[in-house]
């Protein structure tokens, strides 16, 4: 099973409060022994944990094959909402290949996000 999936990032705070918006938790957030800010998120049952490391910058690929997919609730509200908020929107609302809504956005650092209606399922 999968613990969790970790990132560098150039503002580890605009990175928890992102996903904060996207249902995430923030479960650490610390300075560890080597000087680098660590924080980690809970998304449902997945982790993200992110690392601020002095002098490192996050490098995501452009293309949406490479993204993290976040089931959230009530995309067609939130949309929007993230937009206005300065939220670059890659891929506008559509079907998912399974008939739910779906849009890519990118996150502080650049990161390909799939957002994906939950529609009833526990996330």
């Amino acid at each position: 099973m999968l613990k969790h999936v970790s990132f560098l990032s150039r503002d580890v705070g605009a990175a928890l409060a992102f996903y904060a918006r996207l249902g995430g938790v923030t479960e650490k957030d610390l300075v560890t022994a080597e000087g680098h800010r660590r924080a980690v998120l809970r998304l449902g049952e997945g982790r993200l944990q992110f690392f601020g490391v002095a002098g490192e910058a996050p490098a995501p690929h452009p293309h949406w094959a490479e993204h993290v997919a976040v089931h959230v609730r009530g995309l067609r509200a939130l949309l929007p909402d993230l937009r206005a908020a300065g939220v670059p929107v890659t891929r506008d609302l559509q079907p998912s290949p399974g008939g739910r809504d779906m849009a890519f956005v990118l996150d502080p650092d650049g990161r390909q996000v799939e957002l994906l209606e939950a529609d009833g399922e526990s996330i």
